[in-house]
Formats: C-alpha cells, structure tokens, sequence
C-alpha cells in the first residue's frame, strides 16, 4: 500500500518537475531561465543564460556579478558549452545555420563555427541588436552606429536612428525599429517607413522579416496589436483577445507554413505566457502555457523551443503537439 501511495504522489509531481501536457523540460538549467534560445537547424540549438557569481550566488536576494552560459543541444542531449566571456549578460543572439551562430556577450561580438566559440570583435560601445544573413554578412547594432561584417573584416557605419530590434531578409532587405520608428535598409541606405495609425501612446516591441512579409508587434497601455505587411500596404491588427498582452520583445516566430508563432498571455499584466498562432489565413489559436516563458525559437521541420519557468520546472522546454 504505501509503494502505492508514493507512486501515486510521483504521478501527481512529476508533471510539475518535468513541465506539463504542453511543454516538456528538456533542459533543466536554471541559468536559462530568463536567457534565450535559438535552433539552428531540425537537431541543433542553443541556449544561453548566465549565472549569478560572487556573494550573491550564495546569498539569497543578493546580486553579484554574472557569468554568461551557452549549452548546445545535438539532437539527443544538451552540453554546456565553453564560453569566453567570463563576466556580463548574453544579449541578442542570432544564427544562419547550425556551424553560424552570433551572440552580443560582455563588451564583443561572440562567434561559434561548429567547432568552438571565439571573439570576433570588440566592441568600443553599446550594442543593442544583431542580424545574420550569412556567415559572411552580419551586422551589429549600437548608438546611431553598426558594424558590418563581409566575411573577412569589420566595418563601422553610421546609422541614423538607434536600432532595438532588426530582422535580415537578405543584404538588400533590412528591417529594423528604432529610436524613430520602423526603417528599411536596401543595400544603401536606411529609409524611414510610414506605418498606419496606431493605438494612442503605442511602443513597437519586436520585428520578423521572412518571406511571408514584415511582422511587427506592439503594446499600447493594456493591450497589443499587431502591424503587418504581406504586399503593398500594411494593415494594423489588435490582438488583445486573441494572442493577450505580448509585453517581452519576442519576434514572431515562423512555422514554415505562412504563420506565425507569438508569445502572449492570459492575464492583463502579461506574466502568464500563453502560446498564440496565428496560421496563413489569420486564423488565431492561444494555449496557455501554465507557467512563463521568456523566448522562443524554431526552424521548419525543428521543435518549438522556449526558455522559462513552468511549475518547479525552469530551463529550456520543448513544446509538444
């Protein structure tokens, strides 16, 4: 009776360990939990976190310096990986294929080609973004300034706006929002775009370039909306009720098909993520998450990645179908 009790007392658990009906927990590092997650490829991914050094790793509510963390997952299981980079957080990172990942780490450029990570700039000031066509155009954004990488050196540029978010269809088909809205880049210049009306005291959050057309989310006080633009003109939609409040600048995802993954949620403030689709049609779909996700990532015919905390689970999860 009582092996009776304890098995049933780990089937009531576990789910809550392992992540739930929806998304299951592949990778359980707590350093990743509000960090990022970028597949690469249909059995290859990485995350990226960091880990609290110092007093506060060992002091509770005290914080410290961070250590950034990398892990890679090959299909079957995931590996820390070395990182160098030994104090600061990971921020935007990016990928053309599994042997070309970029990441914005400490004061530099960080570049993994499929054997190691390696420095491959530093940086003389702030960083705020970073777009991979290929391994042999990347750009990285900071204050009214990017550098742009051809392959075999850097070249600083001036740029006339800041850039928080930015999206590479090709070398010739840039998108970006910035400190003065959205702009274009067409191999030669940065041009500033003209969008519809929207809400009143509305911010643009994240921006997705693919061969759909151009996504761009943002919020407005208590609710969010979506502008788009798939042909010649752009059309504005509010997605309060169908996706929830969408407050993490997470880019709408792809899923090959014409659609669109989007991180919402279920109650006004935006903690409790929920996962909307939006298909090719416009048809919405939202399924609550049951806990909070902090990014999301796929590639056709990959999984559906996120970062978070679900239940007393916390890391990297896959979701299921």
């Amino acid at each position: 009776m009582f092996w009776k009790i304890v098995a049933l007392l780990l089937a009531c658990t576990a789910p809550w360990a392992s992540g739930n009906d929806r998304w299951k927990l592949v990778a359980g590092e707590s350093s990743v939990t509000y960090g990022q997650v970028v597949v690469t490829g249909e059995r290859d991914a990485w995350a990226f976190g960091w880990d609290v050094v110092g007093i506060g790793a060992w002091i509770p509510m005290a914080d410290g310096p961070h250590r950034p963390t990398a892990f890679h997952w090959n299909g079957e299981r995931w590996t820390k990986s070395a990182f160098p980079v030994e104090r600061g957080g990971v921020g935007p990172v990016a990928a053309s294929g599994p042997s070309d990942v970029w990441a914005l780490a400490g004061d530099a450029v960080q570049h993994w080609d499929g054997r190691a990570w390696t420095t491959a700039l530093k940086l003389p000031g702030m960083t705020t973004s970073l777009a991979v066509v290929s391994d042999r155009d990347v750009w990285v954004f900071g204050d009214r300034r990017a550098w742009h990488y051809d392959g075999a050196t850097w070249a600083e540029r001036r740029v006339p706006f800041t850039a928080f978010q930015v999206s590479a269809r090709s070398a010739t088909d840039i998108w970006a929002i910035g400190t003065s809205g959205v702009h274009h880049f067409d191999g030669r210049t940065w041009t500033g775009i003209d969008l519809p009306q929207t809400p009143e005291d509305s911010q643009l959050t994240a921006v997705t370039a693919d061969a759909s057309g151009v996504w761009i989310t943002g919020d407005a006080g208590m609710s969010s909306f979506l502008l788009s633009q798939t042909g010649s003109g752009w059309r504005v939609e509010d997605t309060s009720a169908t996706a929830g409040r969408m407050t993490r600048s997470i880019p709408p995802v792809p899923d090959g098909r014409g659609g669109h993954w989007f991180m919402g949620s279920t109650d006004e403030n935006g903690y409790d993520s929920a996962l909307a689709h939006r298909d090719a049609s416009g048809r919405w779909t939202k399924v609550p998450a049951g806990g909070e996700l902090t990014s999301l990532s796929t590639v056709p015919g990959g999984p559906l990645l996120a970062t978070g905390a679900i239940g007393r689970a916390s890391g990297v999860f896959r979701g299921l179908p």
